[in-house]
């Protein structure tokens, strides 16, 4: 059995399982362990190998919950808790974003695959207090008067006979 992880996997962690045990080079998360147990290249830190009885009197699915903040379905939880011996635990960035096809060694079994659950929450309205009341329109200069418009024209006219008067002299002088 063969298991391909995409190379946009995000967030999930694959849970395998195996009642024999583990050569030392797994234990210790070597890359040769890595390839022993499936067949690929992995990022060791971020495949957890949980001996079962070192959980004491914790369960897996309580370890899985407490440890990567991810919470299992009924069925999931079942199976979990049903393994004995060793999990090893895939986490998605152990591909490195790279789609990786796993191959588990002999007696490695896929038990589940923990998916995060997206959290959504409606809306809350927003307080409407400062919404309140009418807007109104930003206040625009009010219109030119027929009297200041002839007072800029007379304006512009004197300056342009003073301009002339004075290009007069200075051409006569």
């Amino acid at each position: 059995m063969t298991l391909t992880i995409p190379a946009d996997d995000h967030g999930q962690i694959r849970v395998f399982a195996t009642d024999a045990d583990l050569p030392t080079d797994v234990i210790e998360k070597t890359p040769r362990g890595m390839e022993y147990l499936f067949e690929a290249e992995l990022n060791p830190d971020f495949v957890d190998i949980v001996r079962i009885a070192d959980l004491g009197g914790m369960a897996l699915s309580a370890y899985i919950a407490e440890g990567y903040d991810m919470a299992p379905d009924l069925v999931d939880k079942a199976a979990v808790d049903a393994i004995t011996g060793y999990a090893v635990l895939v986490l998605s960035r152990a591909t490195g974003e790279v789609e990786t096809t796993l191959t588990p060694a002999g007696g490695l079994r896929h038990v589940t695959t923990y998916s995060p659950v997206a959290k959504i929450t409606p809306p809350e309205p927003l307080p409407d207090a400062s919404a309140q009341g009418i807007v109104e329109p930003k206040p625009t200069k009010p219109p030119k008067s027929d009297a200041r418009m002839s007072g800029m024209v007379a304006t512009y006219a004197l300056l342009a006979m003073f301009a002339l008067v004075g290009l007069m002299i200075w051409v006569g002088g």
